[in-house]
């Protein structure tokens, strides 16, 4: 069984083909579907970008490792070789490396997103509601929330 990779607890996985990057697809299909209406849309929308930046980030990462690695062990000319092509090669998988830095502060976004929609807006109808200021909004729901994200 050459072709398949072995884990932790002994049992053996097919390796991944360079097309399989998960879910990302159906993740990005379901950001795009969301309409703002409620809290649990700003909520899904988070979660989702979180989603989305956590499987690029740990996709690009890795990527990186891979061509460094690869980049490292080039032997074709005889201009770059030994210790040269491993430096070159870190020089290039540093660019994916950057660029799986960008990915990830893109997902802590989604997430800054909905905690500043609950400090600005949630918070705010709660004391109004407590007060018996209630406004009459259109187009948007504010729901309460308990603190971990659902609504109360």
């Amino acid at each position: 069984m050459a072709d398949t990779l072995p884990t932790d607890s002994g049992s053996k996985l097919p390796p991944a083909s360079p097309t399989d990057i998960g879910n990302l697809p159906q993740l990005v299909t379901e950001i795009t579907k969301i309409e703002f209406k409620t809290s649990e849309d700003l909520m899904r929308y988070a979660k989702l970008t979180r989603q989305i930046g956590l499987e690029l980030y740990m996709r690009m990462s890795m990527d990186a490792d891979v061509i460094a690695a690869i980049l490292g062990r080039y032997k074709g000319r005889w201009f770059t070789f030994g210790v040269q092509s491993k430096v070159r090669g870190k020089l290039v998988g540093a660019h994916l490396k950057l660029g799986a830095e960008a990915v990830k502060i893109f997902g802590l976004a989604g997430i800054k997103m909905y905690s500043s929609y609950i400090k600005h807006f949630v918070k705010p109808e709660i004391e109004a509601k407590a007060k018996g200021e209630r406004n009459k909004a259109d187009g948007f729901t504010i729901t309460e929330t308990n603190g971990k994200g659902r609504a109360a």
